[in-house]
């Protein structure tokens, strides 16, 4: 009887220890989860601050001095200093700036022309291979293509900063169910663990979150890189 009990006594024991364990291990986890998203959401307001600032330096060097000029122009009626020719080169840098805050057809471009109407300009410096394939009459929503177009131009303008590649190659496939997105270069690469706290890498994973999306890069140093992302469209909550 006694060696019963103490069997008993020891198993309630060892269960006890065990679901301690679980309960400890799951609030670690949930702890470490509302870290990662605090993380990610002080990366966000970062992320807008740069984009804030970037436009306020683009309006006040590019446009705003033109415009400055061209008043002087008009005011000293000084045909030398060319105000039409001004006046154009204001509305050209005024229009950059206005597609690059809002992509222009966003309503009436598909993701993948989306894309392709992005990356075309690079075809004279680099080697731009695209294979888009659209299953079924699927079709994203304005604020769905934007997050996917402002994945890939964050990857882009990384891959232009630091990768040193001569080749870009975009995959795209959608279907009625869900969206796939590879991009792939043939640059010096990265280590993914070092650089996985980089502005640029937790604007994409925001992005991704944002769209219940699973993302991920792969890469090491001197054999390029590929960024792959899986959407499924059920899966994606209303943005506003």
């Amino acid at each position: 009887m006694m060696v019963v009990v103490v069997m008993v006594t020891g198993i309630v024991v060892i269960t006890q220890v065990y679901f301690r364990r679980i309960i400890q291990e799951q609030e670690k986890l949930a702890k470490s989860k509302v870290e990662h998203q605090q993380e990610l959401l002080w990366n966000s307001v970062l992320v807008q601050e740069k984009e804030r600032e970037r436009i306020a330096a683009d309006l006040h060097d590019g446009l705003i001095s033109k415009l400055t000029v061209l008043k002087y122009a008009i005011q000293t009626n000084n045909e030398k200093l060319k105000p039409a020719e001004m006046l154009q080169d204001s509305i050209k840098i005024a229009r950059d700036i206005t597609h690059d805050l809002s992509p222009p057809l966003l309503g009436e471009l598909s993701f993948q022309e989306l894309v392709e109407s992005f990356v075309s300009p690079l075809s004279g410096a680099y080697t731009i291979e695209n294979y888009y394939r659209h299953i079924g009459d699927y079709q994203h929503k304005n604020e769905i293509k934007l997050q996917l177009l402002r994945i890939v131009q964050e990857i882009v303008n990384n891959t232009l900063k630091h990768a040193k590649a001569t080749k870009l190659e975009f995959l795209i496939r959608v279907t009625t169910t869900s969206t796939a997105l590879i991009i792939r270069d043939n640059g010096v690469g990265f280590d993914v663990k070092l650089k996985a706290n980089g502005l640029g890498l937790k604007n994409i994973e925001l992005r991704s979150q944002l769209l219940n999306a699973k993302s991920r890069f792969k890469s090491k140093p001197n054999f390029g890189s590929t960024f792959q992302l899986y959407l499924k469209h059920d899966l994606i909550p209303t943005l506003k």
